[in-house]
């Protein structure tokens, strides 16, 4: 009975949903929370294209610039990163949006109070020419 409940405990405890990352977060990163390095976010986020959505149903195509910048269609931005943290400073906000940031192979989850608030797929480069 004991070693049924164990092999019961082993197999869920290896169940993932989709807020939990890959391996590459928790190995490259050692964050427990699967959320990843200020590192980890510039090698994989900056110089690159992130489009998908944010809550509750707003699209977003953005490119983050290595010099600061955030170049959208018809729109400029910043970003900046914050400790392990990617935020957004948009000129229609009252101060800049941090988020957490979950990277799950192109996949990324922005998270804020332990809450995914926004989902997006990387794209190598500028591919829209922003």
């Amino acid at each position: 009975m004991l070693l049924a409940l164990s092999a019961v405990a082993l197999v869920s405890g290896c169940d993932s949903d989709d807020e939990s990352d890959s391996s590459e977060a928790s190995t490259e990163d050692g964050a427990s929370s699967g959320t990843v390095s200020a590192e980890r976010i510039r090698a994989r986020i900056i110089g690159n294209t992130v489009g998908g959505t944010m809550s509750p149903d707003s699209s977003y195509t953005e490119y983050y610039a290595e010099d600061g910048t955030i170049h959208g269609p018809g729109y400029e931005a910043e970003w900046r990163i914050d400790g392990d943290r990617m935020c957004f400073d948009y000129d229609e906000a009252p101060q800049a949006d941090c988020y957490d940031v979950r990277i799950d192979g192109d996949s990324v989850s922005w998270r804020r109070d332990g809450e995914t608030e926004g989902r997006g797929t990387i794209v190598e480069g500028n591919p829209n020419n922003f």
